[in-house]
């Protein structure tokens, strides 16, 4: 993966110095393309020599996919005045209107809104990359008309001069690079990085196989790998991983990183049933992160810890762990794993045959996710709270919640 993601960022700042080739080309399936943009937004961040405009919005048309640039240029330049104001410095003029005309032709539009760009740029040796990076494709022949002005017929355009069109293909079904190299354009590069789900696990075996790779890196690659493993429930695969990361992090002294690998083998033991041999690896686990600032290793240790007991209708032990975890992510500032955290104790102190302490902590929780906007988790809560009223027979409240758990129901339909 790191071989990849380094693979990218070079190709990337490669093209933004190179001066032979204008337009790149970028086959990119939809998570692919998501990759590339954090590559690009990383890059904008560390040149502070050059401009970079990445425009992420779907093609849907190609006069809204144009309007959407300009105004994500209108949102730049007021940002910019307001540093400009602050200095004392004179402010960037308006947008040409012809830019968010829909009316006007595709051409001017894009002409005069690269050209309103490239005129701002500080005087002296700057680029301006321009990123079409669409996270979807709704109108391709209308996206196609607009990769085809950026890309030169015979010589370099004077409008063209001092920048790099970066712009993206669909990798499954490719549109634009065929068109290109059926046209015989001249000066494209192509490029299509690998983020498919098959080619991340190809590039991290291929790192953890590579000894010229820093030991360290590699085994970042092989718990990856065993993550990976566990999602495709490949257990026996990803037992094996976890066995040789367990052994790497304890000769290295690494408690939180044993403590993570530790989670990863009682997950597997609880997905193939033996809970008991699981809560053992967990408790493992928060044993060696009990006084460590690793709060969201002992967070999701506690978490699992007090599902596994619950499962096990070990309840106090439960109450206990959710407890912990509640703790904790109020100390962190987490407040969606302290709504699933109050839940679950409500439901162990319900079986616990203590309702109006449950309905008590649920209640609690009902104001934070309403607070927070956690929809789901309210609606969960609810469920329960009604449970528990219409048993208790409690008219009123279960009134409240019901009319409130209708009205969350109507609102998600």
């Amino acid at each position: 993966m790191q071989k990849q993601l380094a693979e990218l960022n070079d190709t990337l700042s490669g093209f933004l110095d190179q001066a032979d080739y204008l337009t790149m080309v970028v086959g990119a399936d939809d998570g692919t393309a998501v990759t590339v943009l954090a590559a690009l937004q990383g890059q904008d961040r560390q040149n502070a020599a050059d401009v970079f405009v990445v425009i992420p919005d779907e093609a849907v048309s190609a006069p809204a996919y144009l309007t959407a640039m300009a105004t994500r240029i209108e949102a730049e330049r007021m940002v910019v005045n307001e540093l400009l104001q602050k200095d004392g410095k004179p402010p960037w003029p308006e947008i040409p209107v012809l830019c968010f005309d829909a009316r006007q032709p595709e051409r001017d539009r894009l002409r005069a809104l690269v050209g309103y760009v490239r005129d701002r740029l500080p005087e002296g040796d700057h680029r301006l990359l321009w990123a079409l990076m669409p996270t979807a494709f709704k109108d391709r022949e209308g996206y196609a008309r607009i990769v085809g002005q950026l890309v030169p017929r015979g010589d370099i355009e004077p409008w063209m001069r001092g920048l790099r069109f970066l712009v993206r293909d669909d990798r499954g079904q490719p549109f634009i690079i065929p068109t290109l190299k059926q046209m015989k354009a001249q000066g494209i590069l192509t490029y299509s990085p690998d983020f498919t789900p098959a080619g991340v696990e190809a590039g991290l075996n291929d790192e953890v196989a590579d000894e010229s790779v820093p030991i360290g890196q590699r085994m970042t690659s092989l718990l990856q790998l065993a993550a990976l493993d566990y999602s495709h429930g490949r257990f026996e695969p990803a037992i094996e991983k976890y066995r040789v990361l367990l052994a790497w992090f304890q000769q290295t002294g690494a408690r939180e990183m044993q403590a993570l690998v530790l989670q990863g083998v009682g997950d597997i033991l609880r997905r193939i049933d033996q809970r008991p041999a699981a809560k053992e690896k967990y408790e493992q686990g928060l044993l060696l992160v009990a006084d460590s600032q690793a709060l969201i290793v002992t967070l999701n240790l506690a978490v699992a810890l007090g599902d596994t007991c619950l499962e096990l209708q070990q309840l106090e032990e439960s109450y206990g762990y959710f407890e912990l975890a509640d703790q904790i992510a109020t100390k962190i500032i987490h407040p969606f794993v302290k709504a699933d955290s109050l839940e679950k104790k409500g439901v162990v102190l319900d079986l616990m045959g203590q309702p109006g302490p449950a309905a008590r902590i649920w209640t609690d929780a009902c104001k934070l996710c309403r607070q927070m906007e956690y929809k789901y988790r309210l609606e969960s809560i609810l469920e329960r709270l009604v449970a528990l009223f219409k048993k208790a027979r409690m008219k009123t409240e279960l009134n409240e919640a019901s009319s409130e758990l209708a009205s969350l129901k109507g609102k998600k339909a």
